[in-house]
């Protein structure tokens, strides 16, 4: 495999994002026209029926597959294509469209991401999934495990896994589209109801609908589009075993992220992430997934994580910001537009649009899904 195959083949010229949050007033067409048509006026297109040449799409709970995303933006006679990786899906729907181009099939490509779960009237997963020894666990029964664990052999305690939840929240408040638009404290943290210990409500994403898109063209064609295209610089999505059957687990990473962020920084000439990286959006679907995603990525060794948060290191104002809108935390997680939303908020970061809660000087951001069955991690890192 040739490492260096898409990096700067592929330019991303316009990023749309709907409202996320319990969109009553919403069906899934309507975000996805949203988003799509913001993607459309930021990269300056007229008329996409002549402008796009296919649509890749990503969503988990929809029951009509492409067609869905094909009707509500009236696409007709384009190839739509669907995919499906779980909490990975929007993340791999932009890697399978920026393929299409790096290969030489397409010029310029739409990529949605959507969900719509709350109309599915259940507030968590859809199913109980059978995990160790067939008892019923959800992600947060999965994910606390690994918490214990943690805590147990590196001295990390909730207060840690507080100050990643509070620093979401406020980021949130400062990202239009975001759905918790609310500041807490320690104390609000620690009064909130447990979970699944050591996870309180605090610590664990809320399910919301959502949708977000990108257009993207190649690399040569960006300036026809905008002055400043952002560049692909790579991409991937890694398989992994299911952790809960996977003899070599020790609940203490994630091992699809560890594969992912070395074929990925292979791809993209990266040799030291903590420096070169500018800002990064992971996936904080609880509190400790974030914590040990910041180790996975090799932004601090392992069982160090702690210093850092209580130093503040991805914080805003830090040395490498993390979810610098909030997060699953604050935006929810309309499952197959996660990937997409952490995308548009990098390439607003890169054009130094993303407001408040602008990072200085950003040079490369990545973006980071875990999901998929039995596991999976999507990584996209983007840069000028």
């Amino acid at each position: 495999m040739r490492k260096d195959a898409l990096r700067d083949k592929v330019a991303v010229v316009g990023v749309g994002c709907c409202r996320f949050g319990e969109n009553w007033d919403q069906s899934p067409p309507d975000m996805i026209v949203d988003a799509a048509y913001e993607a459309y006026a930021d990269a300056g297109i007229e008329d996409p029926q002549r402008q796009i040449d296919a649509v890749f799409t990503g969503s988990i709970y929809s029951q009509k597959g492409p067609h869905e995303c094909s009707d509500a933006l009236k696409l007709f006679g384009k190839p739509v294509t669907m995919v499906s990786n779980y909490c990975a899906t929007g993340t791999d729907a932009f890697r399978c469209g920026v393929m299409s181009i790096a290969a030489g099939l397409y010029d310029t490509v739409l990529v949605v991401g959507y969900d719509k779960p709350k109309d599915r009237g259940v507030s968590g997963p859809s199913v109980m999934m059978n995990a160790v020894r067939d008892l019923p666990q959800t992600p947060a029964g999965w994910f606390a495990l690994c918490a214990a664990t943690y805590f147990e052999k590196y001295g990390a305690s909730r207060d840690d896994l507080a100050r990643i939840a509070i620093k979401n929240h406020h980021n949130g408040t400062l990202a239009p589209n975001s759905f918790l638009k609310r500041e807490i404290t320690l104390e609000d943290y620690k009064q909130a109801r447990l979970i699944s210990w050591p996870f309180g409500l605090y610590d664990c994403a809320a399910q919301t609908d959502g949708a977000a898109a990108v257009v993207i063209t190649r690399a040569d064609l960006g300036r026809s589009f905008r002055a400043d295209p952002v560049l692909v610089k790579g991409v991937t999505v890694i398989a992994g075993p299911n952790p809960q059957k996977d003899p070599g687990n020790d609940f203490l990473s994630w091992k699809p992220t560890g594969w992912a962020a070395k074929d990925v920084y292979e791809q993209a000439g990266i040799t030291e992430p903590r420096k070169q990286i500018q800002v990064a959006q992971v996936h904080d679907c609880f509190s400790l997934t974030e914590l040990l995603s910041y180790e996975d990525l090799g932004f601090c060794a392992k069982g160090a994580a702690k210093e850092d948060i209580r130093a503040g290191s991805f914080e805003l104002g830090g040395e490498l910001p993390v979810n610098t809108d909030g997060g699953l935390k604050s935006f929810g997680h309309p499952t197959g537009a996660t990937g997409v939303r952490m995308i548009y908020e990098n390439v607003l970061q890169l054009q130094g649009r993303a407001e408040k809660r602008q990072v200085p000087n950003v040079e490369l951001a990545l973006s980071h899904n875990i999901g998929g069955h039995p596991t999976a991690c999507g990584i996209a890192i983007l840069g000028k």
